[in-house]
């Protein structure tokens, strides 16, 4: 379509969805639009999308800036009330500047004017030289120069001998030949008497170069979406979008909430969240944007699908009116993560920190930080189903699911005991999910296969000390029989035919083992015997890391022996470990 023809679509039905970011553009871009244009170049398509009319009170509706100012650039919301709605998705910086070149301003705040005084601010307008030779230009920058001459200027600049400038909007009035004509005789009836014929043919040629590009050209091509899937719609404009700054989905959820919340808000509240999630919690973490806005969703009992479609105007005003409580729900379940000692390295999934969060949110943003009974119960309820989970891959694959079973079984468990549901949202996950994360038989041959260095190593260690770790100590992955007494060197020195040097050195990394120790403790350790080491230790020490108490199994040649009655201590802790006894007298469920 023509460039007229688009100009009178705006903010009639050519209008902005709320994933489009703001104007940008500076009056330098707007002017070499304009060259490009004049000198007849493509300016690459457009992408609209077609709203079905069920379909326009699902979105916010925004025009596009036609007095733009400098430093404000939010815009106006719609009513869709009796209107075509077509969206741009790509492609409303150049209507913009289209729009404040040839109908509107564009208002900037004057050099060595104060940012806070009104009367720092003018309104400029887009003019074009006419007695400018669009051949005249530099042989070094023939590719690249502009060759018309725009300006924008807060007053009509002057004209004289060498300069005849014209508000280009004015073309705006002159689609009949006419008129044109009569402007243009106008216009040159006044020029100054110095003024060569040769100056006067290269305005009207300037001019009706102006009224081509604007009336009878079509430099405006477009392809129109009709579906109206939101997340094929949100697939197609940021697959239109990737030549700029790349964007996620997350991205575009808080362009949409920016608009209707401030980008100041949007910044300090959510964006200042996840910094203090990762930051603040006693351990660092990893979480983003799409942990958040997943969870503004499943906290307030929204529909849990996190796509675009369920970020309506209701829903946001409802996960506006609950921030505070989701606020504060995450960092109650984060806070409970560090205290596990997990960190951005063992939270393999941080959608598993949602259904917590939701639980904690329930109880009224209750932290579970105390010493009643209820917390510690509660705690180590959390702290089991969090540790399986996350070795499990509970949350792998479609998350979306399974955080919407969680928070039906919190939710529905919660009408009759506060408790964490551990046990029925374990069942649930088996039956209804086939995400097992109790440890049957096929679970606990899983978690005995881990090998030192693989990536659950550490919470599979964490969960067979059941809760006896210390949350506020780092602990390292310990070899029990040192490596170094576990080379081919040592082994033959001590006797071990070389057969069983090969299983031996082949199961050095096994889990059976590894024991978690405080780091001081590790480095202490270091390549020091078992048995040396051990005379160090506290009494309690072999029943707390689950190591036979046979002291012929502690020597390196004894090591497969040692891990296989090990593991069998192992077997016995993990198939507990999702039984929880509580050790002290039922809580005070009303004072909790």
């Amino acid at each position: 379509m023509t460039i007229a023809e688009a100009l009178n679509r705006i903010n009639q039905s050519l209008f902005l969805p709320a994933i489009q970011r703001p104007y940008v553009w500076k009056p330098e871009a707007i002017i070499e639009l304009f060259d490009s244009l004049m000198q007849g170049y493509p300016i690459s398509s457009f992408l609209f999308w077609e709203v079905e009319p069920e379909n326009r009170r699902r979105w916010a509706i925004y025009k596009f800036q036609e007095q733009h100012r400098q430093g404000e650039s939010w815009n106006e919301t719609v009513q869709p009330d009796g209107r075509s709605v077509v969206f741009v998705l790509d492609g409303q910086q150049r209507l913009t500047s289209l729009l404040i070149g040839l109908r509107g301003s564009y208002t900037q705040r004057e050099r060595y004017g104060r940012r806070e005084k009104a009367t720092s601010y003018r309104a400029h307008h887009l003019y074009l030289d006419l007695f400018k030779d669009p051949a005249d230009i530099d042989e070094d920058e023939e590719i690249t120069a502009n060759r018309y001459a725009f300006r924008f200027s807060d007053v009509a600049p002057r004209n004289d001998a060498k300069h005849l400038w014209m508000k280009i909007g004015d073309i705006l009035d002159l689609e009949a030949g006419d008129r044109l004509t009569a402007y243009r005789d106008q216009l040159l009836g006044a020029v100054h008497e110095r003024v060569t014929a040769a100056q006067l043919e290269i305005a009207e040629q300037s001019l009706g170069r102006l009224h081509d590009l604007v009336w009878r050209e079509q430099p405006i091509s477009y392809y129109t979406e009709h579906l109206q899937d939101l997340d094929r719609v949100l697939s197609v404009f940021i697959r239109a979008n990737e030549g700029g700054t790349k964007l996620s989905k997350s991205d575009l959820l808080m362009a949409v909430i920016e608009t209707t919340w401030g980008e100041s808000y949007v910044r300090e509240e959510i964006l200042g969240l996840v910094k203090r999630l990762n930051r603040d919690m006693g351990r660092e973490f990893a979480f983003d944007k799409d942990t958040v806005m997943r969870a503004c969703l499943v906290i307030p009992d929204l529909p849990v699908v996190y796509n675009v479609a369920n970020f309506t105007a209701h829903n946001m005003a409802v996960i506006r009116q609950s921030w505070s409580l989701i606020r504060s729900s995450l960092e109650a379940a984060v806070a409970l993560a560090a205290r596990f000692g997990l960190d951005a390295s063992l939270l393999s999934s941080t959608n598993a920190i949602i259904p917590i969060a939701y639980y904690i949110s329930r109880l009224g943003g209750h932290p579970l930080d105390g010493t009643s009974a209820f917390d510690v119960v509660n705690r180590e309820r959390i702290r089991r189903w969090l540790f399986s989970s996350l070795f499990n891959g509970a949350f792998g694959g479609n998350s979306d699911q399974t955080m919407a079973l969680c928070r039906e079984v919190i939710r529905n468990e919660l009408r009759t005991s506060r408790d964490f549901p551990l046990q029925r949202l374990a069942d649930d996950m088996r039956t209804r999910r086939s995400r097992p994360i109790a440890f049957d038989d096929q679970g606990v041959r899983k978690l005995l296969d881990v090998n030192y260095g693989q990536r659950h190593c550490y919470l599979a260690l964490a969960m067979l000390y059941d809760g006896q770790t210390s949350r506020t100590a780092r602990y390292h992955v310990d070899h029990i029989i040192p490596q170094a007494l576990l080379s081919e060197k040592v082994l033959r020195e001590r006797g071990v035919p070389g057969a069983k040097i090969e299983r031996i050195r082949a199961a050095a990394n096994r889990i059976g083992n590894l024991q978690l120790l405080v780091d001081h403790d590790n480095l202490g350790k270091s390549d020091t015997a078992f048995e040396t080491w051990l005379k160090t230790r506290d009494p309690a020490y072999l029943e707390q890391h689950m190591i036979p108490d046979d002291a012929e199994l502690w020597h390196p040649e004894a090591l497969l022996e040692f891990i296989d009655a090990r593991e069998d201590l192992m077997r016995a802790a993990l198939r507990r470990f999702l039984i929880i006894e509580d050790r002290s007298p039922p809580p005070n469920r009303a004072a909790a």
